[in-house]
């Protein structure tokens, strides 16, 4: 392991050792390993997405972020996908001002290995593996908590379960009873509002929240976006044992493509739609003996049309041309779940799941027939105590899909309590992400006219590996996790070691009369760290710090132009840190600072120098009889200008305010 890595690891050995030390030593007495249940489950922060089991983060099988509605409102972020900039490691940026990346290794614009999912509902498109953050049916208000785990989690959520999990979880309508309006309004032509009313209806407490959306993105791009967004979300009672939840949400907006300096991707406007449904029912038969059956559709559509313009190449007069690109996919899903105490110190949670993706993409396919893709899940995790300051999870995977066939995906993880709010756990992970349609199956050509001769010109840009074997991952991770409840601090530090076998990716490809791009299992590389994360709160100020060093080693490669853009994918710094602080009279006032060090992303991407971020809000709470509302200024990038995945990206400072107001 790198210099660096050996550092971090011996101040993680020297810390606990430290800690256990004076311990022992305080009052020439040892520690006394038979801690009480209270010394590990009071007060401690609670996850439900690593093993789908209720489990304290200090118990949890893998790393874990929570990020709550606090944070969220202090960061003064406006865009869902910024949030995740307080996680370690974990990579944001705009493609464009309406199509945000969020990565967590081997960052490029689509494939982000990491799965994505709104109270359960898988959102990740099956055509490209992305995530439409701006078109997602969600409103920031109605965020209640975000759990992100930091590694595979294919044990428990599968394939595409590769590089980490996000599962943001929505407020319980009985939370949100009245009414909200949210007004925000700057530059760059930025207009939101967002208008919710919570109640209830018989036996029905529920939630309906409708909202919109516009800036003009980057100056020199055009990505300008204008959306509108509804979402609903019903809870019914119907006995003591039994709750049912229905959620849907809807998007439909218009997103600027195109370039300026193109004479094909000329701008125009796409056409975007976005929806969910979910059905859930929760059965409880006693404490830790519980049963839940989902179901849920999602469908996401866009739809562009572009005449080209008329230019020379190679000699040859290119006539324009009217090019049109429809896409349009959905998910089926159906998942059983039971959640069991077998024993006093062993509880399971079993299930299993079956899925359809279907897929329309004429263009990028080069048929206009629906490709279907089918997949089966039966998974089964458990966490078992050996003894009261030893816990033990493991648990696997197996699916079946049409793309790659079988697949297992296992997890072992052993935590260690060595003293009240002290955990050391070690784990190891195997995970497996299945190729994407795009991936497998893309057959994208641009068909021109010309005019000499007159006719036409079939220009191929990249092709499906067709027969791609799954990317594959063997994680391992030491961690140190402390928690103070007294004094309101808790930090973990994270040492792991991916060993990524099978990457897939775009590589260039000698064609006739064009070279195009060809999607191969191209590089094994392995990805080492440290990743830090550390949380304060003392009476009215909270502060958040997050830090992750990654080295990244290609092992082999197709190519030496592989090796090359995979090994700069990867930024070896990132780090954030976020401070607010509630003054008296209502006021209140937080700080955010941001730095990603230089970069490359794959595909799409241009090299990127080291950048560092600064924010800041500046918020008053007021009264209005039995109303309360609350105005904030917030400015982004308060210094100099810098790029965000391309260079005509350049994120410059902004200003905007907001309002709200509750009754």
């Amino acid at each position: 392991m790198s210099r660096k890595i050996r550092q971090h690891t011996l101040l993680v050995c020297l810390c606990v050792g430290g800690i256990v030390s004076s311990t022992c030593m305080a009052g020439a007495e040892p520690v006394q390993v038979a801690l009480s249940e209270q010394d590990f489950f009071g007060e401690v922060p609670v996850v439900l997405s690593v093993s789908r089991l209720m489990q304290p983060v200090s118990e949890a099988p893998a790393a874990v972020t929570v990020i709550d509605r606090d944070m969220i409102r202090t960061s003064g972020f406006r865009d869902l996908a910024d949030v995740f900039r307080l996680v370690p490691g974990f990579y944001v940026a705009h493609f464009s001002g309406n199509e945000q990346v969020v990565s967590n290794g081997l960052n490029n614009r689509y494939f982000g290995r990491v799965q994505v999912l709104l109270d359960g509902v898988s959102v990740y498109t099956p055509m490209f593996g992305q995530v439409p953050w701006s078109a997602l049916p969600l409103a920031l208000e109605d965020i209640e908590r975000i759990e992100v785990t930091r590694g595979p989690n294919a044990a428990s959520y599968g394939a595409n379960s590769f590089l980490g999990i996000i599962n943001i979880i929505t407020r319980d309508p009985i939370q949100d009873r009245g009414s909200l309006l949210a007004v925000r309004g700057g530059a760059p032509a930025l207009a939101d509002a967002v208008a919710r009313h919570g109640g209830k209806l018989g036996g029905w407490d529920y939630r309906l929240t409708i909202g919109h959306k516009q800036d003009h993105g980057f100056e020199l791009r055009n990505d300008r976006q204008r959306t509108d967004f509804i979402s609903g979300r019903g809870d019914y009672r119907i006995d003591e044992k039994n709750t049912l939840q229905v959620q849907a949400g809807y998007t439909g907006a218009v997103f600027g493509r195109g370039y300026f300096d193109s004479n094909i991707d000329v701008p125009h406007d796409q056409q975007v739609q976005s929806s969910y449904q979910q059905l859930h029912w929760h059965r409880v038969y006693g404490p830790d003996d519980e049963l839940s059956l989902q179901f849920y559709h999602t469908y996401n559509s866009g739809h562009e049309a572009v005449t080209s313009t008329p230019y020379v190449s190679s000699g040859i007069p290119i006539l324009a041309t009217f090019l049109r690109n429809d896409l349009d996919s959905e998910r089926f899903d159906f998942e059983f779940q039971r959640n069991q105490r077998l024993s006093p110190a062993l509880r399971v949670v079993w299930g299993a799941s079956s899925r359809l993706d279907r897929v329309r993409a004429p263009l990028y396919l080069n048929t206009i027939a629906t490709q279907t893709t089918k997949l089966q899940r039966v998974f089964l995790n458990g966490e078992w105590r050996p003894a009261a300051n030893w816990v033990v999870n493991g648990g696997a995977m197996w699916e079946h899909n049409d793309i790659t066939g079988t697949d297992l995906s296992p997890r072992l993880a052993l935590s260690y309590h060595m003293a009240p709010g002290h955990t050391v756990r070690g784990g190891i992970s195997r995970a497996l992400r299945t190729p994407t349609v795009l991936e497998d199956s893309g057959d994208y050509n641009l068909t021109l006219n010309v005019g000499i001769p007159p006719g036409t010109a079939t220009i191929p840009y990249f092709k499906g590996g067709h027969g791609l074997r799954p990317e594959s991952i063997v994680s391992r991770e030491l961690s140190y996790l402390f928690e103070s409840n007294t004094h309101g601090f808790s930090a973990d530090t994270r040492l792991f070691v991916d060993r990524i076998q099978d990457t897939i990716v775009p590589v260039s490809t000698a064609g006739v009369p064009y070279d195009y791009y060809r999607y191969r299992n191209a590089a094994d590389v392995t990805m080492k760290g440290v990743q830090t994360q550390a949380r304060w709160r003392a009476g009215a100020t909270q502060l958040s710090l997050s830090h992750a060093y990654t080295k990244t080693v290609i092992e082999s490669a197709y190519n030496p132009d592989v090796a090359e853009d995979l090994q700069k994918s990867n930024p070896s710094h990132i780090g954030s840190a976020l401070v607010s602080h509630r003054f008296g009279s209502g006021i209140e006032a937080s700080v955010g600072y941001y730095q990603v060090s230089e970069m490359h992303p794959i595909g799409d991407g241009q090299f990127l120098k080291h950048y560092r971020r600064w924010d800041a809000r500046l918020a008053y709470d007021f009264r209005v009889g039995a109303q309360h509302g609350q105005v904030a200024l917030v400015m982004q990038n308060l210094f100099a200008p810098y790029y965000e995945f391309r260079r005509d990206n350049e994120f410059k400072s902004r200003t905007f305010g907001t309002l709200s107001l509750e009754f």
